[in-house]
């Protein structure tokens, strides 16, 4: 199972961003500026390095990056 740092290191890889420039409390949209396509660029490229997927209903309360750890994670478990 995927820990918490290699979900880091996939989010930092895919936003081109050095690790210590990636905060988790870091709002996706407002901070990091990811658009709904960016977001969804994401999203898919998670879905498919940590072979899981998302319901929209789980995407949707997805604000900052640990949102975005949880959800991984989460979704590992099932």
């Amino acid at each position: 199972m995927a820990t918490d740092a290699e979900i880091i290191q996939a989010i930092v890889e895919h936003l081109a961003l050095a690790p210590e420039d990636l905060d988790r409390q870091a709002l996706l949209r407002e901070d990091l500026n990811l658009g709904p396509i960016e977001l969804n660029d994401l999203l898919a490229a998670l879905s498919k390095k940590f072979n899981v997927s998302f319901e929209l209903d789980d995407v949707e309360h997805v604000k900052k990056v640990e949102d975005l750890v949880m959800l991984v994670e989460d979704n590992l478990l099932d």
